[in-house]
């Protein structure tokens, strides 16, 4: 591997302001490397890849050898377990085999002696059994040999309801649990009973003590054991026989639950336990059959994981030696590939920093020497280039400030236009002026429609003879002029030299204006031209597409302004006519009140027919056009093309062109609702005085009410209540008159009680209740629901004349106020109201029985 760095010529170039420049001129020196932390990395990096390939190799082999060795230990131990199992339970059949040849003789007056002398050789054949007893067909113990007592014949204990003589009769066997003679040695009870029926049973006391043979034998690995415990938990056979006479209760062990609970087998969850001297256990168990006792092998768990331990302690020496190799390893690797980046980070570094006659040259044979070339290539480049780099640079800042030169006219064009948005004639002069000003040009005009022709609206630089001939010649569409070919097709057109263009026929205007190259470009809305802006230029030659672009950029902003004065002038005309008209509906609106007030009937409906009618259809017909006019303002906001001060105030003529509008609106609405109501009321009268029942009156306005509401409401719904006092009987009055009273109070309850219902929602019941009682001479009528409730400031006022709480359009105010007229004034009774606002309203009428005399129908 070679490494050097040398420069093609005997001195590099620098940068001005260049890094290396700059850290010269500072005094400072070289800057620290990085070869240290770098180096570190890559040792660091092979260290763990091998460290972590070599642990997680071991991890796994570990992990699987830790789960096949415990599945095999556990496999063994289980075998073990099962096998000694087998060996207590031939050993207890041998006993149940020898104890058989004792059932074989039927009990017989000569037959005792050859059963004692049997029962004694049995005792010394079998030295497991203590003691035997042997009971008749009837229960009576005729025999009983022992070795721990004297010998007994016929006793005559009845032992016909004992569970050893019971159960052997009813299974021919009988195992007895295991119990502890002087609290020391294990015994249990062992019955068998004869085939015959006089046979009899014999009763076998085994001592268990001698088990401990079968279990002391089995042996598991060094220190490992097996021990037996009985279905009551308590210890039988342990190699150390000290546990077994000390009764050992060995049912607080964990694993000896869990095999009691599954029949003598532990669940594999419980392989690893603690043992009676609380050391760590693998455990394996086995039930034996038919005892039900349950034999124990275990291991402890240090010697049953020794070999684990072995192999986890060589995973580590190998794991140390795979490190100290891999650092090793890495810092050779790394001091190969250390020095040629930095190689390539100083050269990078005098590249930089200017010095583009360095190169850099590295001898690896890899990608480290391609990327050397490629620094080396991308200086060979960089120097080349920098011969011409001055003279680009100049020839952009060159373009970058006429760009700027542009956009700063631009600008102060918008703003122009911002500041006189509706002041056409001097935002087409400002706009005429810049361009004429950014093109170079000798003149400009913008001409605009006017029917079949354009005019002169605005102009720059031109003379007045120029002036005057065009305004004494119109533009027309046509192929004969600049002007006319650009209002006819709606397309730019530019011309270098007009004495050089056969196409168009000039006529004097080049000559007035004393122009010689002409670009004009067309003022379009709606894909129809509104105009032309035009510029001339003394002197031949063609105008820039930079040049052309920034006009055409000029024409759309006159559009926009012209569209801006347009809409600004309808606005104006609008709402100039919309205050006349809201005036007008004002005024009428005032005479219409005032008539109410003071005119009769019939006068007050001919005064409405004169007063409204003129105001509501101008109303109704303004309304549609003043409705499509806030359409056409807000596409116009929306379409974009207006700064943001013309867009402000275009928005705020919006604004109040709405407004006015709702307002002209809401007043037409209820000027028309005063209308019908005044017209109904007019129409209908006071009606006819006579008697009628004031409860059929009730009963019917309820009915009226409840089906008209369910009519113009479908999904209507409430609970009516009545309370109607039999004895309020007939009553002196206008029944017309008060049916209206009690439709407009019901029809008001059903109108709270919604509303409630509409707020609330959930489980909330609209009600309304009506009752009537007999006072006498008068006559009590309540209408109450439990709608919304009246507060106490609209309670104070709610009698007034066109006084209402709905919205507007939904009520005139007359209701309230004409109940109160019926009843006071026209038959001289009272209306009370007990309301809590959320909760209830509840109208109260008392009605004499008779009226007075003077009272005949009419309403002040």
């Amino acid at each position: 591997m070679s490494i050097s760095l040398h420069p093609d010529t005997p001195q590099g170039r620098s940068l001005p302001g260049s890094a290396v420049a700059s850290d010269a001129a500072s005094g400072e020196g070289p800057r620290p490397g990085i070869r240290t932390r770098l180096f570190t990395k890559y040792v660091g990096l092979f260290v763990a890849v091998v460290a972590v390939a070599l642990l997680a190799n071991g991890l796994f082999e570990v992990f699987f050898y830790y789960r096949e060795h415990k599945a095999a230990l556990i496999r063994v131990q289980r075998e073990q377990a099962e096998a000694a199992a087998a060996k207590i339970g031939q050993f207890v059949k041998e006993i149940e085999s020898q104890l058989g040849w004792t059932t074989q003789l039927p009990w017989s007056a000569g037959s005792i002696e050859q059963r004692r002398f049997d029962a004694l050789r049995l005792l010394r054949q079998v030295p497991a059994i203590t003691e035997l007893a042997q009971v008749d067909s009837t229960g009576k113990e005729r025999l009983r040999v022992s070795r721990l007592a004297m010998d007994v014949v016929d006793s005559g204990i009845d032992l016909s309801k004992d569970a050893k003589f019971t159960e052997a009769v009813a299974h021919k066997v009988y195992y007895g649990p295991v119990y502890f003679r002087r609290e020391s040695e294990p015994y249990m009870t062992l019955a068998l009973a004869g085939t015959r029926k006089d046979a009899g049973v014999s009763i076998a006391e085994v001592n268990l003590k001698l088990i401990w043979d079968v279990v002391s034998q089995i042996k598991v690995g060094e220190h490992g054991h097996a021990y037996v415990v009985g279905s009551q938990g308590r210890l039988i056979a342990h190699p150390d026989i000290s546990l077994v006479l000390r009764n050992t209760d060995m049912s607080r062990l964990e694993q000896v639950r869990a095999a009691q609970a599954g029949g003598g087998t532990m669940p594999d969850s419980l392989q690893e336990a603690t043992n009676i001297q609380g050391q760590k256990v693998l455990t394996a168990s086995a039930p034996i059959a038919p005892l039900g006792w349950t034999m124990f092998v275990e291991l402890p768990v240090e010697e049953a994981y020794a070999s684990l331990y072995a192999s986890l302690q060589r995973l580590a020496i190998v794991l140390l030696a795979a490190s100290i190799f891999a650092v090793l390893a890495g810092i050779f690797l790394a001091r190969r590939m250390v020095g040629p980046i930095q190689a390539l980070r100083t050269g990078a570094e005098r590249i930089g920093g200017g010095d583009f006659s360095q190169r850099i040259s590295i001898k690896t044979g890899d990608e480290l020497e391609g990327l050397a070339n490629q620094f080396n290539d991308m200086g060979a480049r960089l120097q080349e280039s920098y011969a011409d780099l001055e003279n680009k640079v100049e020839q952009r800042t060159a373009e970058l400030s006429e760009s700027l030169q542009q956009q700063t006219a631009t600008a102060d064009v918008l703003k122009v236009i911002s500041r006189s948005a509706f002041d056409l004639k001097s935002v087409l002069t400002t706009l005429t002026e810049s361009a004429q000003a950014l093109c170079g040009a000798s003149l400009g005009i913008i001409c605009l429609r006017d029917g079949e022709v354009m005019r002169l609206k605005a102009e720059s630089g031109c003379t007045q003879a120029f002036i005057d001939f065009m305004e004494a010649h119109p533009i027309r569409p046509g192929r004969e002029t600049i002007t006319g070919r650009v209002f006819m097709d709606g397309k730019p057109v530019h011309v270098p030299d007009i004495r050089e263009d056969s196409e168009y026929n000039f006529g004097q205007a080049p000559v007035i204006g004393l122009y010689r190259a002409v670009l004009a470009v067309p003022l379009m809305r709606d894909k129809a031209v509104e105009g032309v802006l035009l510029l001339g230029r003394p002197d031949p030659g063609p105008f820039s597409q930079r040049q052309m672009d920034l006009v055409q950029t000029f024409a759309d902003q006159a559009v926009i302004a012209i569209e801006n004065v347009r809409l600004f002038e309808q606005v104006q005309e609008r709402t100039k006519e919309l205050s006349q008209s809201l005036d007008e509906l004002r005024t009428a609106q005032d005479r219409l009140i005032q008539t109410e007030k003071l005119a009769s009937l019939g006068q007050l409906t001919a005064g409405i027919a004169h007063e409204i009618k003129n105001p509501l259809n101008f109303v109704n017909n303004f309304s549609s056009v003043s409705t499509e006019l806030i359409d056409e303002l807000n596409q116009v906001l929306q379409g974009g093309g207006l700064d943001d001060k013309t867009k402000e105030e275009v928005a705020e003529l919006t604004h109040m062109l709405k407004g006015n509008l709702e307002k002209v609106v809401q007043h037409g609405k209820r000027a028309d609702s005063i209308v019908k109501n005044m017209l109904l009321h007019s129409r209908e009268g006071s009606g006819e005085r006579r008697a009628a029942d004031i409860n059929t009156l009730v009963e019917e306005s309820l009915n009226l009410a409840y089906h008209g509401a369910r009519a113009e409401k479908p999904g209507f719904n409430i609970t009516l209540k009545r309370d109607l006092d039999p004895a309020a009987g007939m009553l002196d009055i206008y029944p017309q008159e008060i049916t209206r009273v009690f439709l407009n109070l019901i029809s008001n309850g059903f109108y709270a009680a919604t509303k409630r219902k509409e707020s609330e929602g959930g489980a909330f019941e609209p009600t309304l209740s009506a009752s009537t009682r007999n006072l006498g001479n008068r006559v009590e009528i309540r209408i109450r629901d439990n709608g919304t409730g009246i507060p106490p400031e609209v309670k104070e006022k709610m009698f007034n004349p066109f006084f209402t709480t709905k919205p507007a359009g939904e009520g005139t105010g007359l209701g309230l106020s004409m109940s109160h007229d019926i009843v006071v004034k026209q038959h001289g009774g009272t209306v009370d109201v007990n309301t809590e606002p959320g909760a209830f309203t509840e109208f109260i009428i008392t009605l004499p029985r008779m009226l007075a005399e003077g009272n005949t129908g009419g309403r002040n």
